[in-house]
């Protein structure tokens, strides 16, 4: 390290030159005992002194000014004479003595006041000189100094551990990050420090604003009140679906229907393959066990499973037809059938069926797709466990989890998440009442939702494979499981991992691009999203060690770096958080009504029609004909605005 250091007694005072403006400026300065008296045509008088810090000016002969810092004193005279002043005295005469005499009294009296003021002001003068020179000083050692080494290991704090040799340990690293990260400042820091030495202050408390789901299933269980309007059971095969128990998910996940049935002895659970009786024995799929709505009787919905020979003759050749030799058959994708416990004939082995195309109908013709786009039936990756008894009451929970944003205050921007819980086992006129809308808790402004949905992730964990809750003084099987994420466009993006609305394939439940978007006549199935390949999406892109060309597959798939943490609960992510009809609907009909009103209102102003009808009456017109002369007015008038 070079420095170059500089000592007070080496830099001297600087001294401040003061002019007159013209040509009528006289400068004394005295240094002890040395005075240096200037004139300039004989009009104005200054004297200086470093000592005695003295400054007298004058101009163009008319001011003179004397400057003292104990006793501040100023004096000026414009276009006045100078003999006013009682310690300077100014004799101008047309005689040679007269001005002789005026110079030596002037001085003898100017001498004595210049020795009485500077042992006023030399502690002054001293005092200031010494600034000056700290100040110069400061100055310079700040511009000559240059490092051009590094600082010698003794100098360096001697930490040991994964943070040395700067930081002792991860507390102060991490403190150290969050301070600078986050601009905290020095009271904030103060103010956090302090409540956390309180004996009083307990870290678990820290997530108090969230209400946990475990707490809230237990007293929505044990209200009596709630729980006799409840639905638990099998999905209801209904003409009309108002309820979620009439949906296609509640039958088919073995969280929130029936997943088994013994039928003559043996047991058939969902996703099984059957063989059943229509006309003639036929290969099929149990996709759900059903209970009819009229006769509470047992159906089975059974997807379709064809052979060779049910193929339409566009897709029959030699090579699908020596792969259907090796045992290879084909799903077809619906509508599904709806049949009787007694039309089941018996089960199949999965093993020895192989399926790698799916028919389907599009826009009324037959196409085919490969297997791998198709949403998973639940039961490939959903298991749940038994009850302890089979005894014991079973609660299957169906909860609707809805997320949004919202002001704390009329425009305030800092907006607060909401997170509410609704129970699907609810009837419809049930969850529309607000105090059956549980509070979750709220996401702070700039918090972070993966992290506050923790807890219940861990949760719902337990409750998805099964736990033992008391509910009205007894023991109960409760099973719970996320079924519906609703939320508006960007936050429900966010929760499918999938980038904004505003991106290239920004659509949640599909790939298609942003100009085809409104392209009626696209394949859906074959462009719609699907868990398992995005989730190989996702794998392609972690896996990718540049940044670079993990943002170029995050635009070609439309996701994001990383899958959200809901994800980490057993669900379809493109199914179960479908887009939010209010959102999509309410503001354009909002609008739609505004217009419609405006554009009224305004029409009748413009284009008055009782008149208008009364004129035409009177030439004979029909009426029909005036109809159309105020549609046709209404049209240019709703185009020219």
């Amino acid at each position: 390290m070079v420095q170059k250091d500089f000592e007070d007694d080496n830099i001297s005072g600087e001294e401040y030159n003061e002019y007159g403006d013209g040509d009528d400026d006289l400068e004394q300065r005295s240094d002890d005992d040395h005075i240096e008296q200037r004139s300039d045509n004989g009009d104005d008088l200054e004297q200086r002194s470093d000592d005695d810090h003295i400054e007298q000016r004058s101009d163009n002969g008319d001011d003179l000014e004397q400057r003292s810092d104990d006793d501040h004193i100023e004096q000026r005279s414009d276009n006045e004479q100078q003999n006013d002043n009682d310690d300077d005295l100014e004799q101008r005469s047309n005689n040679e003595e007269g001005d002789t005499n005026m110079i030596s009294t002037s001085s003898e009296n100017e001498t004595e006041s210049d020795y009485i003021m500077s042992l006023e002001s030399d502690e002054e003068y001293e005092t200031m000189s010494s600034d000056n020179e700290e100040r110069h000083d400061s100055d310079i050692s700040e511009e000559k100094l240059f490092v051009d080494e590094a600082l010698a290991k003794d100098k360096l704090p001697s930490y040991d551990g994964d943070f040395a040799p700067y930081f002792q340990n991860l507390t102060t690293a991490a403190l150290f990050c969050w301070i600078y990260k986050h601009n905290i400042s020095t009271n904030a820091y103060e103010d956090l420090v302090d409540i956390i030495m309180r004996p009083e202050f307990n870290r678990d408390h820290i997530m108090a604003y969230q209400l946990s789901i475990s707490d809230i299933i237990w007293n929505v269980l044990n209200n009596p009140s709630l729980l006799k309007e409840m639905y638990f059971g099998a999905g209801v095969d209904s003409k009309t679906k108002s309820e979620y128990w009439h949906g296609t998910l509640w039958a088919e996940s073995p969280l929130f229907g029936q997943e088994q049935l013994m039928i003559s002895g043996e047991i058939y659970q969902c996703g099984d393959f059957v063989y059943y009786y229509d006309n003639e024995r036929k290969l099929g799929r149990l996709r759900a066990i059903l209970l009819n709505e009229e006769n509470q009787q047992y159906r089975l919905r059974i997807q379709k499973v064809l052979d060779y020979s049910d193929l339409p003759g566009t897709f029959k050749g030699e090579l699908r037809q020596n792969r259907s030799l090796s045992g290879e058959v084909w799903l077809q994708d619906e509508p599904f059938l709806t049949i009787t416990t007694s039309q089941i004939s018996e089960k199949v082995a999965a093993d020895t069926l192989r399926i790698t195309e799916i028919l389907y109908k599009h826009h009324t013709h037959w196409r085919i797709r490969d297997a791998t786009f198709s949403y998973q039936h639940p039961s490939e990756y959903i298991s749940i466990r038994q009850p302890p008894s089979p005894t014991i009451p079973v609660y299957k929970l169906f909860l609707d989890i809805y997320y949004d944003d919202f002001g704390t205050f009329r425009n305030v921007y800092h907006s607060l998440g909401g997170v509410y819980v609704q129970f699907g086992n609810m009837p419809a006129r049930q969850r529309k009442l607000l105090k059956n809308h549980f509070v979750l808790g709220f996401v702070p402004f700039g918090g972070n939702f993966n992290e506050f949905m923790l807890p219940f992730i861990s949760e719902m964990k337990e409750f998805e494979q099964g736990k033992l809750m008391e509910v009205n003084g007894q023991d109960a099987w409760v099973i719970a499981g996320l079924g519906v994420v609703t939320a508006d466009l960007p936050q429900g993006n966010d929760m499918c991992g999938v980038l904004r609305h505003n991106a290239n394939k920004g659509c949640r439940t599909c790939t298609a691009s942003r100009e085809s978007l409104t392209n009626f006549s696209q394949d859906v199935p074959a462009t719609s999203r699907y868990h398992h390949i995005t989730d190989d999406q996702f794998k392609e892109i972690f896996n990718e060690p540049a940044t670079t060309r993990q943002r170029r597959l995050c635009t070609e798939f439309g996701l994001r770096t990383r899958p959200s943490i809901l994800d980490r609960l057993l669900r379809e992510r493109h199914l179960q958080t479908p887009q939010d009809v209010y959102h999509a609907t309410a503001g354009k009909i909002g609008r739609l009504l505004k217009l419609t009103y405006v554009t009224t209102k305004s029409f009748n102003k413009v284009f008055d029609f009782p008149r208008c009808e009364l004129f035409y009456k009177k030439e004979r017109t029909s009426y029909q004909s005036l109809k159309n002369l105020r549609n046709q007015k209404m049209v240019s008038f709703a185009k020219s605005n």
